[in-house]
C-alpha cells in the first residue's frame, strides 16, 4: 500500500513512529558526540610526553608513610571511603573484623610526567573513593595509600611502573609494622593498582606468614594471571573461600577490545618485568567462580558511577539498580549486557565496549556482600 493510498489513521501513526525514530537517533548521535569529546580528549593527552626521558627526569618526593597526608584514606577520617547507599551501614571501624589494603587505579589522566606527585588531585580520586573503596567498608577497616602513579604514558615505561611500586611495597610494610597488628586482611585494587597488588602479592605476602592473614585478594580491572595457583594462591572458586585470589574485567557481550587488558601484557612476574603467557583469571562476581553464568537476579544492585561535585566526607550514595545485569566469563573477559540508554554507558563501553570505570559499581552489592562473608568464614576458621 501507498502512502498516498493509506487511510489517514495509519498514515498519521506513521508520521509519529518516524518523528519518534528521529528523536531517539537525534539523542544517540548528541551522546555518542559528547563521548567523543572525553575520547577526543583522552587521545590528546595520551600523545603528550614528559619532556625528557625516565632517567634524565627527576623524580616527585616520596611520600612518608608516617604522615596522614600520604594516605588517601585512613580509619577515622570519616572520608568518602565510607559513605553508603540506602539500605546499607557502614561498620563501626573500631570494631571490624579485618583490614583492606587498597591499591588505587591510575586517577591522573595527563602525560606531562612519568609520574605524578603522591599528592596530585587526579581526575578519578572522588569516584575511587565512592565507588570502588566504599565497597569494602561493610567488613573492614580501610588503608589505601597515596603513591608516586604512573602517568597513561608511564605505564608503559619499566622504570616508571617500578617507582610507582616502590611507594606501594613501602606502604604496605608500613601498614603491617605500625596498624595491621595481626588481624586478617584484604588486598583489593583496581587497575593500575592491579598491576601493583599482583607483584606484592608476590613479594611481600605469599610464602610468608602474612599469607595466612590473607582473606583474600579483589585484583580487579586489569591483568592478573592463573599461574597464581603454582606459587600456592588458588583462584577463589566459591563464595566464601579464603587465601586465594579473585580477578575480572567487564567487557560487553560481543565485543573483545578489553582483551588488551589479558593478552599480551607486560607485568611483573617472579623478579622480572615479562610479557604474559599465562592464561588471565575471570571470576563472575555473581558465582564467585570461573565457569558459572548467572542472569541479571543474581546481580544485588549496581552503583552509578559518582558524579561531580564529590563530599569531602561519608554522604549517601546513589540508590543501587537492582537486577542491571547478568555475567558471564569467556575468553577470560567478563561479558555483560547493559542498555545502549543506560547511565551506566560511557565514553569507553560505547566505543570499545569495555566497561573498566564500572568493574566495581556494576557489581557493587555482590562484592559488598562477599567481603563480609569472606572475612566472616576466615574468622570462624580461625577461633580466637
Amino acid at each position: 500500500m501507498s502512502a498516498a493510498a493509506a487511510p489517514n489513521w495509519l498514515r498519521g501513526k506513521s508520521g509519529r513512529i518516524r518523528k519518534r525514530w528521529k528523536i531517539a537517533i537525534t539523542i544517540v548521535v548528541l551522546l555518542a558526540l559528547l563521548s567523543q569529546c572525553s575520547v577526543a580528549q583522552s587521545l590528546i593527552e595520551s600523545s603528550r610526553e614528559p619532556e625528557k626521558p625516565f632517567a634524565e627526569t627527576k623524580a616527585p618526593p616520596a611520600p612518608d608513610y608516617a604522615q596522614q597526608a600520604a594516605w588517601f584514606a585512613f580509619p577515622g577520617r570519616n572520608g568518602p571511603e565510607r559513605s553508603v547507599p540506602p539500605g546499607f551501614k557502614a561498620i563501626d571501624e573500631a570494631g571490624a573484623p579485618a583490614d583492606v589494603f587498597f591499591i588505587h587505579p591510575t586517577m591522573y589522566l595527563k602525560n606531562d610526567v612519568w609520574n605524578a606527585p603522591y599528592d596530585v588531585d587526579g581526575a578519578y580520586n572522588g569516584p575511587v573513593l565512592l565507588a570502588q573503596l566504599s565497597a569494602f567498608n561493610g567488613c573492614c577497616a580501610l588503608y589505601a595509600p597515596h603513591y608516586r602513579q604512573a602517568s597513561l604514558r608511564g605505564l608503559g615505561d619499566g622504570d616508571a611502573v617500578a617507582l610507582a611500586y616502590s611507594d606501594v611495597a613501602r606502604a604496605f610494610r608500613y601498614y603491617v609494622e605500625h596498624h595491621n597488628k595481626g588481624r586478617p586482611f584484604i588486598i583489593a585494587s583496581h587497575s593500575q593498582g592491579t598491576g601493583h597488588a599482583v607483584r606484592l602479592l608476590q613479594e611481600a605476602v605469599i610464602g610468608t606468614p602474612l599469607q595466612d592473614r590473607l582473606v583474600a585478594a579483589y585484583t580487579i580491572g586489569a591483568y592478573t594471571p592463573a599461574s597464581f595457583a603454582s606459587l600456592g594462591l588458588p583462584t577463589c572458586a566459591s563464595a566464601r573461600q579464603t587465601g586465594c585470589v579473585i580477578s575480572w574485567n567487564a567487557s560487553e557481550k560481543g565485543r573483545d577490545a578489553a582483551s588488551m587488558l589479558t593478552k599480551s601484557v607486560d607485568f611483573w612476574w617472579q623478579g622480572r618485568r615479562v610479557k604474559s603467557t599465562a592464561p588471565a583469571i575471570c571470576v563472575n562476581p555473581l558465582t564467585w567462580d570461573e565457569t558459572g553464568s548467572a542472569g541479571a537476579a543474581a546481580n544485588l544492585g549496581a552503583l552509578p558511577f559518582p558524579k561531580a561535585p564529590y563530599p569531602e566526607r561519608a554522604a549517601p550514595l546513589a540508590p543501587l539498580e537492582n537486577g542491571l545485569t547478568g555475567a558471564r566469563c569467556n575468553d577470560m573477559l567478563l561479558d555483560v549486557e547493559i542498555g545502549w540508554m543506560s547511565p551506566f554507558r560511557d565514553s569507553l563501553s560505547w566505543f570499545y565496549g569495555s566497561y573498566h570505570r564500572n568493574d566495581y559499581g556494576l557489581f557493587y552489592a555482590n562484592i559488598r556482600t562477599n567481603a563480609v562473608d569472606r572475612v566472616a568464614n576466615w574468622k570462624a576458621r580461625h577461633p580466637g
